[in-house]
């Protein structure tokens, strides 16, 4: 190298890059540790659950009895998605259930930020699985379909990135995508089931996924590892028994594949050697649409180790009659039949473990 004095300034600047700043080409999951502190990865839905998201209810539930912020202003509880008159103590309560049951399983609990509205009116940010999901590694903030969900993205975004997780993309425009639909059957195959969960519409863009959704979830994913085969599913109309809310093991659910989608049934065998648990009509129950579905099997902390409300103990009992171990946690205000989700819906999976080999 030119002696320092022989050079122009412009000379020792292009010379100091060339011998000293070298360009790297290198891959961004590698460097996550590193850099990101960890590997924030949850792209699986069985393996070892490390970090969960939770929302601990606050003064947004005071709001319930008032009008809505949001059209028609109604002041019902059901204006508010609600079935009974919260009681916050009860709620809070039943959330601190949840967080223990985490904490003793080893999980670190994040907790979403507070609704930063005035009035706050977010009482279904308890259920934070509909906010951000995983891609191959980091987070996508997702993008809600109505009115008492619009506005979580903001302090779901601010959570993850003071916790440090890499928030790798955005539903944007008019996407849509909410996480109930969203499910990672193991690290190469994903479904997003386009559909209207309500029925109050058949307008093809005004869906809980609705095409341009998915279409930006599956870019973000496919940019991280083209190999992930990402399925629309079961196309137009209601839910068909999501497999990604009944797992229990690597490639296992409760579920009748013979209430299904067919194609998806004779895809999910032929790619992944599927199990299909069909539970008896004793501990079973029926969804909105009429159709026969197995016990909830809540959400896996581990392979073969759910975490489900109180209860039902049939349920609990047959699960573990094939081998499950089963964590109870008292938490009914905020799970159906008194609230409008399940236990999976407030658990917004972070970073899991990669799933064991067959």
């Amino acid at each position: 190298m030119s002696s320092d004095s022989d050079m122009t300034p412009e000379q020792y600047l292009k010379e100091m890059y060339q011998k000293w700043h070298l360009q790297v080409l290198s891959d961004f999951e590698d460097e996550m540790p590193k850099y990101w502190g960890r590997k924030w990865k949850a792209n699986t839905t069985i393996g070892k659950l490390r970090t969960v998201l939770l929302h601990r209810p606050g003064p947004e539930f005071l709001s319930v009895g008032n009008k809505t912020p949001w059209p028609p202003h109604g002041d019902s509880l059901a204006a508010w998605r609600m079935t009974f008159k919260p009681d916050l103590g009860e709620l809070i309560e039943h959330h601190e259930n949840m967080a223990k049951a985490y904490r003793d399983e080893g999980v670190e609990v994040l907790i979403r930020k507070p609704d930063p509205f005035d009035p706050p009116y977010q009482v279904k940010a308890i259920y934070t699985d509909d906010v951000c999901h995983a891609a191959v590694y980091g987070s996508i903030i997702l993008r809600m379909y109505d009115y008492i969900r619009k506005g979580e993205e903001v302090p779901t975004y601010q959570t993850l990135a003071e916790a440090g997780c890499p928030v790798v993309g955005m539903i944007t425009g008019n996407g849509m995508v909410e996480g109930g639909p969203v499910g990672w059957l193991d690290e190469k195959h994903l479904v997003i089931a386009v559909h209207y969960p309500r029925a109050n519409t058949y307008d093809p863009g005004v869906m809980r996924a609705n095409e341009w959704g998915h279409e930006q979830y599956a870019r973000i994913v496919k940019a991280q590892d083209p190999e992930v085969d990402i399925r629309l599913c079961p196309g137009y109309g209601s839910r068909l028994d999501v497999s990604h809310y009944k797992m229990i093991d690597r490639h296992t659910s409760v579920q009748d594949p013979e209430k299904m989608d067919p194609n998806l049934v004779a895809w999910m065998r032929a790619e992944m050697d599927w199990t299909f648990i069909v539970a008896p009509d004793e501990v079973s129950s029926y969804s909105a649409q009429g159709e026969k579905v197995g016990p909830g099997t809540g959400v896996v902390l581990e392979p073969m180790k759910v975490l489900v409300p109180t209860g039902r103990p049939k349920s609990t009992k047959w699960l573990e009659s094939i081998g499950v171990e089963v964590v109870e946690v008292e938490c009914s205000s905020l799970v159906r039949p008194r609230n409008s989700g399940s236990i999976h819906c407030c658990a917004g999976s972070i970073v899991r473990d990669p799933e064991p080999a067959d």
